[in-house]
Formats: C-alpha cells, sequence, structure tokens
C-alpha cells in the first residue's frame, strides 16, 4: 500500500532531523578527531607492527564505542584502519563515507562516496508504504553496499546513470565526475502497470537471498554475491550493453501516481468546498 507522497516527505524531513539510528553530518568531526588524538598521544616506535597494534587495540575500540565496525588489515594492497559510516541530513539526505588509516605513512583520508537523496528517501518511503527510516533501513543498506561494487563496473562501462537494485526496488540516479552514485528517487518495477526499462533491470537481480538482517548489516556475504552475480552476468554480455539506457544522462519524469494523489486531492478539496457552502433559504 503506497502513502500520500507529500507525508513521505513530511516525514521524511522529520526522520533525516531527528532519527538517532545513523549518525549525524557534525559526528564526522569526532570520529576524525579520535584517530588524531591517538596518533598524537602514541609514543612507540612507528614501525609496521607498532602501528597496527595501535589500530587495533586503541583506535578500532574507540570507534566501536561510537557504535562503528572498523576493519584492521590489509584490503588490496592497502593495509591499515577501514571504516563505513552513515550520515544523515535534510540537505543531502543518506551519505556514506569511506575512512582509511592506511600504515605505515599514516596517510587519513575520508570522503563521502555514495548519496541517496531526500527525494529518493521519501519515495523509498512512499512506495513501501512505511513512515520511518527503519522501516526502510534494509533497503538502504542493502543499496549502500552493493553501490561499492557497481561503481567500478559503471566506471568501466561507461555508465551515466546509476542504477543500484535492492531486494525491494531500485534506486536510480547520476553518476557524479568522481564516479560516486548520486540516487535521486526509488522505484518498484513490479508494482507498475505500466512497462518500464527498469523492470528488465530489476529482473537481472531477481531474485535475491532472504538475507538475514546481519548478513545485510555486517555486508559482506551481499558484497560477495554481487560480484559473483556481475561476473557471471559479464560474461554473456555488458550490462551497459542489455541496458544502453545506462549510458545516457540520467533525466527525471513526473510520476503517474503523483498525478493520482494530486487529482485525488483536488476532488476531495472540492468536495470539502461544495459541502461547506451555506444552503440557501426562502
Amino acid at each position: 500500500m503506497y502513502i500520500d507522497p507529500r507525508v513521505a516527505h513530511g516525514r521524511t524531513k522529520f526522520e533525516l532531523n531527528r532519527s538517532p539510528r545513523m549518525f549525524a553530518e557534525e559526528r564526522r568531526g569526532k570520529i576524525t578527531d579520535i584517530i588524531l588524538k591517538s596518533l598524537e598521544d602514541f609514543t612507540g616506535t612507528r614501525n609496521r607492527r607498532a602501528l597496527m597494534r595501535l589500530l587495533e587495540r586503541q583506535i578500532a575500540p574507540r570507534l566501536e564505542h561510537l557504535g562503528l565496525e572498523p576493519y584492521v588489515g590489509a584490503l588490496g594492497a592497502t593495509e591499515g584502519l577501514f571504516v563505513n559510516f552513515t550520515t544523515m541530513s535534510t540537505e543531502h539526505g543518506l551519505r556514506e563515507f569511506q575512512l582509511q588509516l592506511t600504515v605505515p605513512d599514516l596517510a587519513l583520508t575520508s570522503f563521502a562516496s555514495h548519496t541517496i537523496r531526500p527525494h529518493a528517501v521519501a519515495r523509498c518511503m512512499q512506495r513501501n508504504g512505511v513512515m520511518s527510516l527503519a522501516e526502510i533501513e534494509r533497503e538502504t543498506c542493502i543499496a549502500f553496499v552493493f553501490a561499492r561494487v557497481l561503481r567500478p563496473l559503471a566506471l568501466l562501462e561507461n555508465w551515466k546513470q546509476a542504477a543500484v537494485p535492492t531486494t525491494g526496488g531500485v534506486f536510480v540516479g547520476e553518476l557524479r565526475n568522481n564516479g560516486d552514485f548520486y540516487l535521486n528517487t526509488y522505484i518498484r518495477p513490479a508494482d507498475n502497470d505500466r512497462p518500464s526499462r527498469w523492470s528488465r533491470f530489476a529482473a537481472l537481480f531477481s531474485p535475491m537471498p532472504n538475507w538475514t538482517a546481519a548478513q545485510v548489516h555486517e555486508g559482506s556475504d551481499l558484497l560477495q554475491w554481487m560480484i559473483n552475480h556481475i561476473r557471471a552476468l559479464r560474461e554473456t554480455a555488458p550490462l551497459a550493453e542489455r541496458f544502453p539506457f545506462l549510458i545516457e544522462h540520467y533525466e527525471a519524469a513526473d510520476d503517474p501516481l503523483d498525478a493520482i494523489w494530486n487529482a485525488a486531492h483536488a476532488h476531495a478539496n472540492a468536495q470539502n468546498a461544495s459541502t461547506s457552502q451555506p444552503s440557501g433559504g426562502t
């Protein structure tokens, strides 16, 4: 059951201002401060072994107290501390940040990777018939995990549009100049009575496994599933060849459901106005 898009947008603004489930934008500075203060206080020898011990025994536990789940170890050819975290604001919506502190050079980098815009958050709430961020957290978490796999694929195939499937729908948007996904809206092709090019795209990733909440939260099983799935698909044809619209620029389109809601509101307002008119007397 869909909900009124005006209600969904209002709830989105309220939730992005108040939800305690995710880090507010201003908390990014605190994460960086913890890392820098720990490095300043460190008096040991700054070799690889000592620095990795510092990350594992001091910095990682302090970040865990903030509700983060840092990883200390090797990631590809890079070694150090890595953490992903989500922030929220009414201006940007939901943004996933990646932070890494590499060893032995102690290079600290923090950057936003992917964004789910407020309009997309509202559409996700509207089209799933819910009224809170907590109720779409599974969809947004899956989107952020899958975006990490799809980003390099999109760059390889020169996508202009960003598309991230989830268990319930598809987040759609554009690629920015740095290759980050900027997801502007959310659709559920299965609920659409009209033919949709996104129906075939979503079907390519369906059915997905019925992941547990713990798997979605941790993310590694989802990452591996998507990596394997993409590899299998590309053995037949690149995704940009299957869906040429991916290499076209994203253009927002009017939602026919909005027109239905607007017509319903106009009709209700007209009915209220007619019944509130004073009756004539003789």
